[in-house]
């Protein structure tokens, strides 16, 4: 249709009738009206009110907090360079202050018209009780209706979502948090308590330092103890200050307030003293009563950088002429506070009405918050500049609190030096300002963990222990002189003098294992070698003793009287193979579990610890460890007791029964309880020592001295050797009558049946002494015998009538050679030598 161009005829229009009175009338009232609206709109209100929940009178350490936002009131009313055409009004309602549900109620009157007032509050100022401002908060965020506080710390106000038109002019406690982190990297302290209260300040103050404590970008992390506590309730927090006491941290950081009793319960426990670095953030401010001065010099707390300088004087002079003021101690950072939010409130309304004065803001409480977040401006009491929480953007300070100079004032505020500077902006600390005092007048920074002690053995008791082992070596020592010395004895002969070098060899090394057990097991070596020289040390002695005794039990218990061939070599090799299964054993053992030095906490010692050796495989440890000796001394114990009866010269088992005895009886007792006192290390000491010492000496003196004794002091084993060997021919006599084996008179020579027998033979052959009449040619003929037959020779009675023949009727076992008879007292000492001989002898070891 746009394509289709017609031409019509333009219609004549009549003309517009004149406006009639009534048409008129009606256009300029809407003009009227219209322009009215608009001039509202655009007009600065004369008067602006603004509430507040406080106390009329003087509150307790505060003073009138009111008189103190309605002296910044009357500063602005009274200035022309702010609000010059609007006046700010004060509401004040106490009736709210303590209970949440009157302070609903006078914020409900003074902020909403459907109350009955019918000039409502743009704006509410808080009291000093969190629990009715947190009711009041929900209220502000649900109408629109800007909150503040100069005085309210707790991080609930920090949650945006329910207190969005909250603004505070302090920190919430949880920014502390930051500061107290910086202090530990500073000092050093990696280790710390968290006290704080269980609500939403708490957490957040817990959740905030869980935070920190993992970041290791300025250090390593942190070991924090989160405790909460209700320092009203005296059984809950006396509770979490013994858990303090019982731990090992001794920084806290304690951010919940405290009383005279609750100090005085801490000092009860010795919480209070110069090992602990007490640090506190929530009552830097508050007053604190004169009787607690004694209880937090020392502490450091944690606050916002406070009001100073010419401008803060000026101001305090001025507050102390009002009379609400006069009677208060002391003008401190929140009284500033309350007459900065005065100027706040007064600065965000000027940029709503002046800012643009074509374009007026309504004042409304929602226009007001979008100011109050601008707010860059400089009060009594500094710089204030809120974040998008609505907290103040602030410096802190590290105060420490040095006894004051008296006071006769009930009340007194405690902090007197300033030791750090905290900025926000930057995340640092400064460089110390003064020098810290710490509780007790410490000087030093103290440790966040005890001093913890190395219990090491007593030097006394370890040089004790040393000079008793040089005393059981020299002993040693002598013993194997002596066996030297006297190797051709027949007492020495008779005992094997190379086996008894390796007995005392021996008890040396055992000897030595005291002074390596007194070490610090962390010494290198020393959880090695300690089972090492336990295990040779005990083979070398009892090894020995088990060869020999084990030769004269196949000698001497031989049923069949056979020739017993047993060189030396041949139990050398029996010994060496005993320690080299012992070598062998003890290098697979530390390939698969070597012992280690640990460190381990001293048992009743507080903050104490001591080395001790561990390995992974503790029980296989110790049942392969004494297992293969507890058969050994079994072993031994049975061969000792089958050669309980041989001829006193080669009998030995009295000896090695004690060996066995010693050596069971005081493993028995150090094994388990120097397993037991192994974090006591003198104790342990004394009782391993203690066992080993006496152990090895009295094994020394009664194996060797009764033999050392015998040969330089008493000659008894000469009539003791004759003794037996009287019974022992005699019984052999009665033997030799019957078939080899067969002999009724008993399996041993000494027993009683075989001492009948032989008394009956010796009172036959006595008889045919008597009646023979070749004594002298048989004298001559056993003087004259060859000395192969001499040595091998047993000795014979010595009586007072001429022996018998050198044969007589009696039969001879086949491969047994008959003793020579002599009438020459010098042959009994000869005897003995020549039975030793037998056994000691060359190629042809028998008898």
């Amino acid at each position: 249709l746009r394509s289709i161009s017609v031409t019509q005829p333009t219609p004549t229009q009549p003309p517009s009738p004149p406006m009639d009175s009534k048409r008129l009338v009606l256009v300029l009232s809407l003009a009227v009206i219209i322009g009215c609206t608009l001039t509202a709109a655009a007009t600065v209100p004369k008067e602006v009110y603004i509430g507040a929940v406080l106390p009329l009178g003087a509150s307790v350490g505060f003073g009138a907090l009111s008189d103190l936002t309605q002296m910044a009131l009357d500063d602005i009313n009274n200035s022309t360079a702010i609000l010059p055409n609007t006046t700010l009004k004060l509401y004040v309602n106490s009736s709210g202050y303590y209970s949440p549900n009157n302070a609903l109620r006078s914020w409900i009157w003074q902020t909403q018209t459907w109350s009955g007032n019918s000039k409502p509050a743009i704006a509410v100022i808080s009291g000093i009780h969190a629990t009715p401002a947190v009711a009041m908060s929900y209220m502000a965020t649900e109408y629109k209706v800007p909150f503040l506080s100069p005085v309210l710390a707790d991080d609930v106000f920090s949650n945006k979502q329910h207190h969005s038109y909250f603004y505070r002019t302090i920190p919430p406690t949880s920014a502390g948090t930051d500061v107290f982190v910086a202090l530990m990297r500073k000092y050093g302290w990696t280790r710390a308590v968290v006290l704080a209260t269980d609500d939403d300040s708490g957490r957040s103050i817990h959740s905030t330092m869980t935070t920190l404590a993992k970041d290791t970008s300025t250090g390593p992390a942190l070991d924090l103890l989160l405790l909460t506590v209700d320092m009203k309730n005296k059984e809950d927090y006396e509770a979490k200050f013994q858990t303090i006491k019982d731990s090992s941290y001794r920084v806290v950081f304690s951010t919940t307030s405290g009383g005279h009793t609750q100090f005085e319960y801490m000092r009860s426990i010795g919480l209070l003293k110069k090992e602990y670095a007490w640090v506190a953030n929530a009552w830097c401010d508050n007053p604190i009563n004169t009787l607690m001065h004694d209880d937090v010099a020392g502490f450091m707390c944690i606050r916002p950088v406070p009001a100073a300088g010419p401008t803060w004087n000026a101001w305090v002079a001025r507050a102390k002429q009002r009379p609400m003021q006069k009677f208060v101690p002391s003008i401190g950072f929140y009284q500033g506070g309350y007459y900065d939010i005065g100027w706040i409130i007064a600065n965000a309304l000027h940029k709503m009405f002046h800012a643009n004065a074509s374009n007026v803001v309504a004042a409304t409480g929602e226009n007001l918050k979008t100011y109050l977040a601008q707010t860059d401006m400089t009060g009594v009491i500094g710089q204030i500049k809120f974040d998008a929480l609505g907290n103040p953007v602030r410096d802190f300070q590290v105060v420490n609190y040095q006894m004051p100079t008296p006071s006769t004032l009930p009340f007194v505020l405690w902090w007197n030096r300033v030791v750090f500077t905290y900025s926000m902006s930057d995340k640092k600390l400064s460089e110390q300002v003064t020098a810290p005092v710490f509780l007790e007048g410490r000087t030093t920074v103290p440790t966040d963990a005890p001093v913890r002690t190395l219990l090491r053995v007593s030097d006394g008791l370890y040089y004790t222990f040393v000079s008793l082992m040089a005393i059981g070596i020299v002993l040693a020592i002598v013993f194997a002189g002596l066996i030297q010395k006297n190797a051709k004895h027949p007492v020495i002969r008779s005992s094997s003098p190379l086996f008894c070098q390796i007995i005392v060899l021996g008890s040396i090394i055992l000897l030595c294992t005291i002074a390596v057990f007194g070490l610090d097991k962390d010494t290198a070596g020393v959880c090695e070698s300690l089972p090492l020289l336990a295990s040779v040390g005990f083979w070398l002695i009892v090894a020995p003793s088990f060869a020999k005794t084990y030769r004269l039990h196949k000698i001497f218990n031989n049923k069949k009287l056979r020739i017993q061939k047993i060189p030396n070599s041949r139990l050398l090799m029996e010994v060496g193979g005993s320690i080299v299964m012992e070598l062998i054993w003890f290098a697979l053992f530390m390939g698969i579990g070597k012992p280690t030095a640990n460190l381990v906490a001293a048992e009743g010692k507080l903050y104490t610890d001591v080395w001790v050796c561990d390995n992974e495989a503790s029980a296989a440890w110790w049942v392969l460890f004494v297992a293969p000796k507890a058969l050994m001394l079994v072993a031994s114990g049975r061969l000792a007791y089958q050669v309980r009866h041989l001829v006193h010269s080669f009998n030995e088992s009295k000896q090695i029964a004690y060996t066995i005895y010693t050596i069971g009886l005081l493993s028995l007792i150090a094994l388990p309880l120097g397993q037991m006192q192994r974090t006591a290390p003198d104790s342990a000491l004394v009782i391993v020592g203690g066992c080993l010492w006496f152990g090895t000496v009295s094994v020394l003196m009664f194996m060797f001295g009764s033999k050392f004794f015998n040969i330089y002091v008493s000659e008894d084993w000469r009539l003791a050797d004759k003794n037996a060997f009287m019974q022992t021919n005699a019984s052999s006599g009665s033997r030799s009558s019957r078939s080899p084996g067969h002999s009724r008179a008993g399996k041993h020579p000494g027993s009683r049946r075989g001492a009948s027998a032989a008394k009956r033979a010796m009172e036959k052959r006595q008889q045919r002494v008597n009646n023979s009449s070749t004594h002298s040619r048989n004298a001559s003929t056993a003087q004259d015998a060859p000395p192969k037959l001499q040595q091998v020779a047993m000795v014979q009675p010595r009586m007072d009538d001429p022996p018998s023949p050198a044969r007589d009727d009696v039969d001879t076992p086949r491969g047994t050679e008959v003793p020579a008879q002599t009438t020459d007292a010098a042959q009994d000492a000869q005897a003995a030598p020549a039975a030793a001989v037998a056994v000691e002898g060359g190629n042809d070891n028998r008898v």
